[in-house]
């Protein structure tokens, strides 16, 4: 065997090699220094298997006021989303101060939090301005401050909030819609010099000043229900000409309870609060007083959730678009009000509150991807291409209706959301309208509104659409097609409620004739069904039913006809455009005995109805509104679904469990006449009375 001859440098090098190995060992090999993170904590050492670990952040929420449940359910909001974070292994526990306190105590809040190491600081500032100091303290020792529910101007301070300004004006302006533009308010706010409460009274009395409304007193509330109604009572005590109530918060059940306690002959319209307890109460006193008034906007606890998942989003480095920024000091996030509750949505809305504590608050969290549209890199909104098609272009209404859906997607156009809409509207039968359907695929729209002539010769080619994943929403009647979502009021609601008012007026006896819309048509069927029923029950006798095409001449000589031919009626039932036609027909032949009348709540009809009045001032009508803007509802709702919202769970109901139920404004009788004839006396005689729901009220429909 050879001999194997080593060269002395290679000897040396596995002598260094070895000895290195060795002192690796002992832990003798020296590290580099940790970086410094934006929080000012030193870095995670990365594994042995060289993989940089997401390094985990601890947050700090600074609370100075916990007398408020509002206070405790952001707590709650707070917890559960960081939860989520904990999951994800993103953040750690929340390191909460929260207690009474005022600004020196909250200053003292957040030196606590930096000295515990804090990355993030979530503060619900009990002062605009007297924490700014401090808070640029935490920003320059390289910690996120986010400010909830409230406005700082700190710089590098991010704000996550409600414009707080426009969620009093939404009340105020509805207010003085509600009092005609004018009357006596007053105002219980909150706690004086809270930066919220001072945005909130400025906004609302610019609103009255400008409405020309009379502002009898102004008073601080402190957010606390009996302090609400003890100052109710002394405002009640001291000015018996209250027309109206603004109020905020947890003022407003006091402020009601205050009013029941009273009674006064003529109970003001008030501003109250979407929480529970009050909607509650709202619900109590509607049982004796049905007409009562009242709106609840939306002030979501969430909001502050919403502010923890920006600043998460922030720590991991991402950026806001450059656009997002609003506010006085251009650092302010205004998170979408979620919605407002009236007696529109009323009975929706009470039906998600009704078993919960009164504190409970309605609210409204952004979810991660709606957050994820405030940075940087997010794709833009798709805008969405709508169809629309209808078949009957003979009736006025329809006219009302495409008017509506082009003011309504004009708001939408100038958001950036959708296109122009793409509109097939045409006198035609069941065969045209399923062509009206196929051109709107044909285009490649994303969503077809479609007020249907056939509740069921439709769903083939609607099927067809939903297949090829083209959103499909029935709009004033309803269809069954599956995955179509119907957007209507109850049609045989509708009818019942004129049907109940004739009998009720008849005292349960005597001969009625009915004049109805076209045969075979969902909404004509689903009415004359239901009066039919009313009627029969009753011990109603229906002398005759007859089609009167939804057209005023047919009505007027359908009329003329029955008149000659039944000499006892009593009462007239009559739809939409046959009743101005059935009215000028009684007219014409004025029997000895008017018959009572349901009429429509159109302007052509109030306007004759006010002529009747100078004659036969005892002559009875009704006019239940059946709004041409629940179509226009039903782009709102179109909008939203393909936006990724999800409706709420039990919303859906009707025949198929897919129709969205939009409430029926209201009706017209002797008893509020004169206030809706002023709103059409002007009008041309085929306006109807109308209502379309704002954005804000079709969010309630949605999780």
């Amino acid at each position: 065997m050879s001999e194997r001859k080593y060269h002395p440098l290679i000897w040396l090098v596995s002598l260094l090699v070895i000895l290195a190995m060795v002192l690796t060992a002992c832990g003798g090999q020296p590290t580099a220094a940790p970086t410094q993170p934006a929080g000012g904590q030193p870095a995670t050492q990365p594994p042995s298997g060289g993989e940089q670990p997401t390094k985990k952040f601890t947050i700090g929420v600074s609370n100075p006021f916990v007398g408020s449940e509002w206070r405790s359910q952001m707590i709650k909001d707070l917890q559960e989303v960081n939860a989520e974070y904990m999951a994800q292994g993103i953040t750690n526990e929340l390191i909460i101060e929260s207690y009474d306190t005022d600004v020196q105590g909250q200053i003292q809040q957040i030196r606590n939090l930096m000295n515990k190491g804090v990355d993030a600081i979530i503060v619900n500032p009990s002062d605009a301005a007297g924490l700014n100091a401090v808070l640029q303290e935490a920003i320059d020792a390289g910690i996120l401050v986010v400010s909830v529910d409230q406005e700082v101007s700190a710089k590098g301070a991010i704000n996550v909030a409600i414009d707080q300004a426009e969620w009093a004006r939404i009340s105020a302006r509805w207010l003085v819609e509600k009092l005609g533009g004018k009357g006596n308010v007053v105002m219980i706010n909150g706690i004086t010099g809270h930066p919220a409460n001072e945005a909130r009274v400025k906004a609302a009395t610019e609103v009255f000043q400008q409405a020309g409304i009379n502002i009898l007193n102004s008073v601080e509330g402190k957010w606390d229900q009996a302090t609400g109604q003890q100052k109710m009572a002394d405002m009640l005590a001291a000015y018996p000409n209250i027309d109206g109530v603004w109020a905020q918060d947890g003022v407003a059940l006091g402020a009601l309870r205050a009013v029941q306690a009273a009674n006064p002959a003529k109970w003001p319209v008030m501003v109250g609060e979407a929480r529970a307890g009050y909607l509650q109460a709202w619900k109590e006193v509607l049982q004796t007083k049905p007409d009562f008034e009242s709106i609840g906007v939306i002030n979501p606890p969430g909001q502050c959730a919403t502010g923890l998942r920006v600043a998460v989003k922030l720590l991991q480095g991402k950026k806001l678009r450059s656009d997002i920024l609003k506010g006085a000091a251009g650092n302010t996030i205004y998170v979408p009000i979620p919605g407002i509750v009236t007696k529109r949505n009323f009975d929706t809305i009470y039906e998600t509150v009704k078993d919960k504590s009164d504190w409970y608050t309605l609210d409204s969290i952004l979810s991660d991807a709606e957050v994820d549209a405030f940075f940087e890199g997010a794709p833009a909104p798709k805008k969405f291409t709508i169809g629309i098609s209808n078949p009957f272009v003979g009736s006025e209404w329809r006219s009302q209706m495409i008017k509506d859906f082009q003011e309504v997607n004009a708001e939408y156009m100038a958001q950036g959301i959708t296109n122009e809409l793409i509109i097939e509207s045409y006198d035609t039968d069941v065969q045209g309208q399923i062509q009206q359907i196929r051109n709107l695929m044909n285009k490649g729209v994303d969503a077809i509104i479609v007020n249907p002539s056939d509740a069921a010769g439709l769903n083939a080619v609607l099927q067809e659409a939903i297949d090829a994943g083209i959103l499909v929403v029935s709009v004033d009647q309803e269809v069954s097609a599956k995955g179509a979502i119907n957007v209507a009021i109850d049609q045989a609601e509708w009818a019942r409620i004129s049907a109940r008012w004739l009998v009720e007026k008849l005292g349960g006896k005597g001969n009625v004739v009915m004049i109805n819309g076209i045969t075979g048509h969902p909404a004509n069927e689903a009415r004359v069904k239901a009066a039919t029923e009313v009627f029969q029950q009753a011990g109603i006798n229906i002398l005759n039913s007859v089609e009167g095409k939804w057209d005023q001449a047919t009505g007027q000589q359908k009329m003329a006809d029955m008149l000659a031919a039944y000499p006892n009626i009593d009462g007239v039932w009559a739809q939409d455009g046959v009743a101005l036609g059935a009215l000028r027909a009684v007219q014409a032949a004025n029997p000895a005995k008017w018959p009572v009348m349901v009429g429509e709540a159109r302007a052509g009809y109030l306007q004759a109805w006010k002529e009747v009045l100078q004659t036969k001032p005892d002559f009875e009508s009704i006019g239940v509104i059946n709004p041409p803007g629940q179509c226009a509802t039903g782009l709102r709702v179109a909008v939203k679904l393909l936006q990724g919202k999800q409706l709420k769970d039990g919303i859906l109901k009707g025949a198929a469990g897919n129709t969205l139920y939009v409430p029926i404004p209201g009706v017209v009788t002797k008893d509020n006449f004169e206030t809706y004839y002023e709103m059409v006396k002007d009008k041309t005689d085929w306006y109807t009375l109308d209502s379309v729901m704002n954005d804000l009220e079709v969010s309630a429909f949605f999780k």
